[in-house]
């Protein structure tokens, strides 16, 4: 494929930040039996803050995501093989509405589901899934030695939105990433390049939300509490440790404790670990929001992309955005990672392996990263329209590791 081809479909660019590994030292919460949040409260609130959504808003798009799943299926058989994507959009009266784009016209024309804006484009979901997993064979079959670093080519996804393939690069890549782009075979037509600026990075730092320290001094977060085989443990990022890293809490007023150790972990390719956990720590379907509140696991549906959703970890507390993209290839320093999904919620060092929950209790991930911190170690004060954070889809955590999350 031409490189000039390649080229020519390259647009603009956004930004970037991830995270790394600071001791961790926390107050131990209450107890979570003691008291208990109402998490659709909790995001109107933190979506308020972290997303300039006010709370009636904020709620308007959680009844549009619950919606959402169903009417995505619905469209899905509709369309067949048509289906082209979809994403929950703000409609300019108020309000939000689920988009599901449609690759044939004369299938738009005929199609009809209700409370679903059917909206034409030119390629199929296929077609850029094709394009996608030519980047990322491209990137797989990189050797050291034989080929150059491929150090300013951030992130790719399939964005349903633009009907494009968006890669990411660095202000200063436009040549590597056309090069890269051409090399890989990937349809021209379909990309679309974007500036990131901070290159990706892991996010260090035992229900889920709180700090512990890694076998190398620095320090994490636990995600959510999942079993396997009758064994209590957590799960959490890979990058974080592996198998047998022994980990440890310190609480004020217990004093630095064992806590467990990883059985699993894989980084890179994927950013995924569980810990099983010792006999002296009870668990619990709780994540704590470092504001004196647990939100109770309900499940692990999956939220479509324009869902909002939220984190938690000892650096920036309780913060919530919108999923931004599915499916996303980010290219760390040690390795890419793959399928990752992209949020405009902040976060910061030793956040990694901490849980993202939509409004309803869902639990949706495992922190990975971000596109660079600021001197406070966060990407908090980057607006919001520039922030990405990015998580591992805990579904297919769950199912690789057998285990079983613990809900409430």
């Amino acid at each position: 494929m031409p490189q000039a081809s390649v080229r020519a479909s390259a647009l603009s660019i956004l930004g970037l930040l991830a995270l790394s590994a600071h001791s961790a030292h926390a107050q131990p919460p209450a107890a979570p039996a003691e008291r208990a949040s109402n998490p659709i409260a909790g995001v109107g609130a933190a979506a308020l803050r972290d997303g300039e959504v006010s709370p009636d808003r904020a709620r308007q798009q959680w009844r549009a995501q619950r919606d959402a799943v169903a009417g995505e299926a619905a469209a899905r058989r509709a369309l067949g093989d048509d289906f082209a994507g979809s994403w929950i959009e703000s409609e300019p009266g108020g309000g939000y509405r689920l988009v599901v784009a449609s690759a044939g016209a004369v299938r738009v024309a005929g199609a009809s589901v209700a409370g679903v804006e059917i909206r034409p484009v030119a390629r199929n979901w296929r077609r850029l899934q094709a394009s996608k997993q030519r980047l990322d064979q491209a990137l797989q079959s990189r050797r050291p030695g034989l080929h150059k670093p491929l150090t300013g080519v951030y992130t790719w996804h399939v964005d349903p939105a633009s009907n494009r393939v968006v890669v990411r690069i660095a202000r200063d890549a436009q040549a590597q990433a056309v090069d890269f782009a051409a090399a890989s075979g990937a349809d021209a037509d379909a990309l679309r390049f974007e500036y990131l600026d901070g290159a990706p990075q892991t996010t260090n730092w035992i229900f889920g939300g709180l700090s512990y320290i890694t076998a190398y001094g620095g320090g994490c977060t636990a995600g959510f509490v999942a079993y396997k085989a009758g064994v209590p443990g957590v799960v959490t990022a890979g990058h974080c440790g592996k198998a047998p890293d022994k980990i440890d809490v310190d609480w004020s007023g217990i004093g630095r404790t064992p806590f467990g150790q990883f059985v699993h972990s894989r980084f890179p390719t994927a950013d995924r670990g569980w810990i099983a956990s010792s006999s002296s720590f009870a668990v619990s379907p709780q994540i704590y929001d470092w504001a004196g509140n647990y939100i109770t696991v309900k499940g692990s549906i999956e939220a479509p992309v324009g869902a909002t959703v939220c984190r938690a970890g000892p650096k920036t507390g309780y913060r919530c955005g919108q999923i931004t993209a599915k499916q996303v290839t980010v290219n760390y320093p040690q390795g890419a990672v793959y399928g990752m999904t992209e949020s405009n919620a902040c976060s910061g060092f030793g956040d990694s392996g901490g849980p993202w929950i939509d409004g309803g209790g869902q639990a949706q991930g495992i922190q990975s990263g971000n596109q660079g911190n600021s001197s406070a170690g966060h990407n908090c004060d980057t607006p919001a329209a520039q922030r990405k954070s990015w998580f591992d889809p805990l579904n297919s955590i769950l199912g690789e590791y057998g285990l079983v999350l613990t809900t409430g």
